[in-house]
């Protein structure tokens, strides 16, 4: 079977598509932070009983708030996936609908088991740090859920299974590129959070904090660049070409965003939180562009955004990027307002 021939139609899209291919690299750059943000405190608060419970204990009762942003700004970049690669990532979705759905749930015990975890944590430790646990086993398997489906909707040559498989468990096991972005999405995390609490570290005057931050980052960060080179080798042929200087953009966007990690590396081996969380934010932005051009290389065989009908329908555009820079300034006022009185309730 020709899996062309299984593509849904394009719809309309009410502006040219550059707009949503940009807002969709910036949001999921927003999104990844945030996640890496939750995810790391949470294994730093499970790992770090012991000498560093005071750390533990910030760091978890702060993941819940830090999953509540992951959520929020998950939801942007998730619908312009389905303004601009709808008809791919909804044929995707149905296929492994049964696992699909039970993300809603796996989310849901997640985020009540940091909540479990935070409000437990002195009154009954074994079971604050048991609620954490599994709060962990869920988010872990929402991130390979949210990897399944974003990369089997690249490979329409894989939904051919469906006619073996046609209740909705279809998973994309098969793919190279599955486990190594599962991987590197995931050790993220506690380099993330380990720059946030070198960073606390150095505010509240610290310095051990500070030290076990810059470990978990430094290490963690080191694994990334493994992981990170098997997800270049892992990729078909014709894309790692575009990236080994086919397209300069793609060649160009993976030696930056390579560099910047790289000297975030080495200012957290210097222990400069600061620089080498300024250094992270840009790898990760910068890194969001190299994820898009994957996306649009691996489908450049079935379709092309570029091609997509435009309606010209200016105002909706209008509106969400009104909506997104009044968002994100009451965001970063709470943000704020919330740090002064986490800090005054420590």
């Amino acid at each position: 079977m020709d899996p062309a021939r299984l593509i849904p139609a394009a719809e309309a899209i009410p502006s040219p598509w550059g707009w949503f291919e940009a807002l969709l690299v910036i949001t999921f750059a927003l999104h990844i932070l945030f996640m890496n943000l939750a995810v790391g405190s949470a294994l730093l608060a499970f790992f770090g009983r012991g000498r560093h419970a005071d750390l533990a204990h910030d760091l978890g009762h702060r993941a819940p708030t830090f999953l509540a942003l992951t959520i929020n700004f998950g939801v942007a970049p998730l619908l312009f996936v389905q303004v601009l690669y709808g008809q791919f990532l909804y044929t995707s979705s149905v296929l492994m609908a049964g696992w699909w759905l039970s993300a809603i749930a796996a989310v849901i015990i997640g985020y009540y088991g940091l909540y479990a975890h935070d409000a437990k944590f002195n009154a009954a430790p074994s079971l604050s740090r048991l609620a954490l646990g599994v709060s962990l086993a869920f988010l872990l398997y929402t991130g390979f859920l949210l990897a399944t489906n974003m990369t089997l909707m690249l490979r329409p040559e894989a939904w051919t299974a469906y006619s073996e498989n046609p209740r909705g468990s279809l998973l994309n096991l098969s793919d190279p590129t599955l486990w190594p972005r599962y991987l590197h999405a995931i050790v993220a995390a506690p380099a993330v959070a380990g720059l946030y609490a070198a960073l606390l570290g150095e505010k509240r005057g610290r310095p051990d904090w500070v030290d076990l931050g810059m470990k978990w980052f430094t290490r963690a960060t080191m694994l990334q660049i493994v992981i990170g080179a098997w997800v270049l080798v892992s990729l078909p042929r014709t894309v790692l070409s575009a990236f080994m200087g086919g397209s300069a953009l793609a060649t160009g966007a993976l030696a930056v965003g390579s560099l910047a990690g790289l000297a975030a590396l080495f200012a957290g081996l210097r222990r400069r939180p600061g620089l080498a969380a300024g250094l992270t934010v840009a790898a990760v932005l910068v890194m969001s562009l190299t994820r898009a051009q994957v996306r649009a290389f691996t489908l450049a065989p079935y379709f092309n955004p570029a091609d997509l009908p435009v309606r010209n329908e200016v105002s909706p555009l209008v509106m969400f990027l009104g909506s997104l820079v009044v968002g994100l300034a009451a965001v970063t006022y709470m943000l704020k307002t919330y740090a002064k009185t986490a800090g005054a309730g420590r």
